[in-house]
């Protein structure tokens, strides 16, 4: 199944300040992609939005979990992933293809 970055914006009632209502958010979330057939693998809220890392058969089922919410499609936006980076997927500094990158010192010459 192909993941997908789900951008949208903050409602303006939800202070994500508040741990309640990060709380109560998330609750609505996860039961929303469950009942939309998404698997939810996190997200971050940011003072630009929020942004949500999620599994879905296609695009239409994240419109439908959008509109389960009352989230406008002017509202969100959805990009498919086409590489996950992390750790996770971080190369052994043992390999011989690894080289340490440049010290900042170097990188500014």
């Amino acid at each position: 199944m192909p993941t997908y970055l789900v951008e949208r914006v903050i409602p303006p009632a939800f202070d994500i300040d508040d741990p309640a209502a990060v709380a109560l958010h998330s609750r609505w979330a996860a039961d929303a992609y469950q009942a939309a057939g998404i698997v939810w693998l996190g997200g971050v809220a940011t003072d630009r939005g929020m942004f949500s890392v999620v599994v879905a058969n296609g695009v239409d089922d994240i419109a439908r979990y959008c509109a389960a919410l009352g989230i406008s499609e002017a509202e969100f936006n959805v990009s498919e992933v086409k590489a996950m980076l992390g750790p996770h997927v971080a190369m052994a500094r043992t390999d011989a293809r690894y080289r340490p990158p440049r010290p900042p010192s170097a990188a500014r010459k």
